[in-house]
């Protein structure tokens, strides 16, 4: 009776267990995801869960408990926290608060205890003096740095709220007229090099040291314009220009600086068309970047090795909310570095955390607009910072500091990154796998088991990691080792490999050549294999070859068509049989469209040429222009087949040897055509070269007119079903 019991009591309390964890999921009031390769949406465990608030009521109760100890500060003395500015943790855990609405820094401890007010202070003058909105503040392991956003200045402190010193503003020579320095945040490093933001300086961030010498601007926004910016301003006089719009630089909005001296700045001033562009064009560039890693020297050193740049949501178009639908490119207002080489940027607009590795792939989003705990209200995430296991996320407009704190799957992430890091490799894949285990869809997950399997020299199984990640650079890295291991087992192939096709090809250049030459004797019918095999002799002597295609009847129409279905085979080939590394997206093709692509400009061109010709004195006939056009084509379509083989055997390293055969069997063959037009129309160079070009454009004038009947012929079948609707609804 007693064992019943004990099992009863052990079953409810694993289902009491089970139940919690269910409606703690359940209270998470928004949905973690990340992106595919394609843009696609993916729904992943939540990585960080909320916690709790940090409010006015949150640092009053802390107050109350402290006075119950002989406490510092009182709640009269603290009264209400009004507007925060920033967040900032230091090693310790403190966290301190940028009160502008009260002109001080809150400190508070690990725990959000009230542990130091700053506001007033006595100048190195022995003056008193005061914060003035301060909106920014970093903590170094002895000093605190406050961005004195009112006074235009930066004041030092210690970690106990003694006042240390106060870094003025430049000289008035380096801000440009009419600029106003207003530091709105402030970073460090190690050398003691002070860093700051100026929400109306848009030369870069400002450099400067402890005693107010100015270094430089960092990392300056590069201007582009559109062509048509270009033109237009060719056009305009000088008061023009001077009444129209400067084309200046986008101001920073935040930094932060690692240990290693990077800086880490961000901006939301960037052309909304031009940044949702970079993101579906998968720039890589920072032209049009919201997130840049500064090095000394300015120059961006961010890494985007992602699907995506870092730039916020991906699916811009229409991301609907709890509240609301919000469309457009992130704003991204703060980022903030978390452990193991990870950093999260903020998206104002959808309150929305985006978190990347140090190579740029995205690991998880989470947030949202809301009012529940673990929402961010509209327009109110100013602020991100990582207290060791948890991010605290600032909302502006109600001064409420929300805490998330990591869960089990995010602490996968974390470790799985660090091993790495580490070069623990084992520990890696035994992360990873667990990851996967929850989220299938981690790409991140596999690319890291491949990395670990490429370290360990398991080329062909990293291979197939990265292919299922779509990550083609290390594929092209490990394939290249790959290719290296198999050439080294099979070397004695090479030698063989090599005589085989010398022996081959020569046969075949013997047997073209010895029936090429048996077809130079007139003959009133000739061979498939005759008027095929004498392309060959057309590619190396143009001149020769079609003077003897039309007048000694070398060739024939079944001979081109030949050809011609040759030609649209092998650009089939090419789209179905390019290796993964050109074609790493492949979701399958329209033959038709394939087809077309290539049928389409060959029937324009010998449509176009025979009709403006025939107005030119061309002595060729429509089957002439058809029958060269054709044998014309047999360079590109021998180029592209050898070009899609070759892609199976080269890496994105050796593209430019594709590109050069692609490219060679184009130019051999419009070259070819060139040349045969000229021959079979009996053209001197010059009128050949206008006749060309005549007939391209013929071409864009028969597509016109082609495009044009097609349109008023739907519009006349839509009207007669219109009116038969109409009748039948009538009768």
């Amino acid at each position: 009776m007693k064992k019943k019991i004990l099992k009863v009591l052990i079953l409810a309390f694993l289902l009491t267990l089970m139940l919690g964890s269910i409606v703690a999921e359940a209270l998470v009031p928004y949905t973690t995801y990340t992106y595919d390769v394609f843009g696609k949406m993916s729904e992943s465990p939540d990585a960080y869960v909320p916690l709790t608030y940090i409010n006015n009521e949150t640092i009053l109760n802390s107050i109350e408990k402290s006075n119950a100890d002989n406490g510092k500060y009182t709640a009269e003395s603290f009264g209400n926290i009004g507007n925060i500015g920033d967040v900032f943790v230091d090693e310790l855990e403190h966290v301190y608060l940028a009160d502008i609405t009260n002109n001080r820094i809150v400190c508070l401890d690990e725990k959000y205890n009230l542990r130091l007010l700053i506001s007033t202070f006595v100048n190195k003058n022995g003056v008193p003096d005061s914060l003035s909105k301060p909106q920014g503040v970093f903590v170094t392991e002895s000093e605190i740095y406050v961005a004195d956003t009112g006074n235009s200045r930066i004041v030092i402190f210690d970690k106990m709220g003694n006042f240390q010193g106060i870094v003025s503003e430049p000289d008035n020579e380096v801000i440009p007229d009419g600029s106003v320095y207003t530091p709105i945040a402030v970073s460090v490093d190690k050398a003691g090099r002070i860093y700051v933001v100026s929400s109306t300086t848009n030369y870069g961030v400002v450099s400067m040291n402890r005693d107010s010498s100015f270094n430089g601007f960092i990392g300056a926004q590069k201007v582009t314009y559109s062509v048509f910016q270009y033109m237009w301003r060719m056009f305009q006089t000088d008061e023009q220009l001077a009444k129209t719009e400067k084309y200046v630089p986008t101001e920073y909005n935040n930094l932060t600086i690692d240990s290693d001296g990077f800086i880490y700045v961000t901006t939301d001033s960037i052309d909304e068309g031009s940044q949702q562009n970079a993101i579906a064009e998968r720039s890589k560039n920072s032209n049009y970047a919201p997130i840049k890693k500064l090095n000394p020297s300015g120059t961006d050193v961010l890494v985007r090795g992602g699907f995506y740049p870092p730039s916020g949501e991906i699916s811009v178009n229409n991301t609907t909310s709890v509240e609301n639908s919000i469309s457009g490119p992130s704003k991204i207002v703060d980022v903030a570095l978390g452990p193991s080489g990870t950093w999260s940027i903020i998206d104002k607009k959808r309150s929305k955390v985006f978190t990347y590795d140090e190579q740029g792939n995205l690991l998880y989003v989470f947030g949202d607009v809301g009012t529940q705990l673990g929402q961010i209200n509209t327009n109110g995430l100013t602020a991100i910072a990582y207290q060791g296991t948890k991010i605290l996320l600032l909302d502006y407009t109600t001064s409420t500091i929300t805490v998330f704190k990591r869960t089990a799957y995010g602490d996968l992430i974390v470790e799985a990154l660090q091993s790495k890091i580490d070069r623990e490799y084992d520990r890696v894949v035994d992360y990873y796998i667990e990851i996967l285990r929850s989220n299938n869809n981690f790409d991140s997950a596999y690319m890291g088991i491949a990395q670990t399997y490429y370290q360990e020299g398991n080329y062909g199984e990293a291979m197939n990691l990265y292919k299922y990640a779509y990550d083609t650079t290390n594929y092209s890295t490990a394939f290249a080792k790959y290719r290296k291991e198999l050439i080294e087992d099979y070397v004695w192939m090479v030698p063989v490999f090599i005589v085989v096709f010398c022996i081959i090809f020569s046969a075949f250049s013997k047997y073209r050549k010895k029936v090429n030459l048996r077809g130079q004797k007139m003959k009133e019918k000739r061979t498939l294999m005759e008027e095929f095999l004498y392309v060959y002799h057309i590619m190396y002597h143009p001149f020769d070859g079609f003077w003897d295609l039309k007048h000694e009847k070398r060739g024939s129409v079944r001979g081109a068509t030949l050809i011609f279905i040759l030609t649209i085979a092998g650009y089939v080939y090419n789209a179905v049989g390019q290796g993964y590394l050109y074609n790493p997206y492949f979701e399958g093709i329209s033959v038709v469209t394939q087809i077309l692509s290539v049928v389409l400009p060959v029937i324009l061109w010998v449509i176009s040429n025979w009709c403006l010709t025939t107005l030119f004195d061309g002595e060729g006939s429509f089957k002439d222009v058809y029958v060269t056009t054709c044998y014309a084509l047999m360079p590109a379509f021998i180029c592209i087949v050898l070009s899609t083989i070759l892609s199976n055997v080269l890496t994105l390293d050796e593209a430019t040897i594709l590109g050069f055969v692609s490219s060679l069997g184009l130019i051999w063959s419009g070259a070819l055509i060139f040349f045969g037009m000229m021959v079979i129309h009996d053209y001197s160079l010059g009128k050949n070269l206008i006749t060309s070009l005549g007939t391209i454009v013929g071409m864009a004038l028969i597509m016109f007119i082609g495009i044009l009947f097609t349109t008023l012929i739907q519009k006349v079948f839509y009207l007669g079903y219109n009116i038969y609707v109409e009748l039948s609804y009538r009768m």
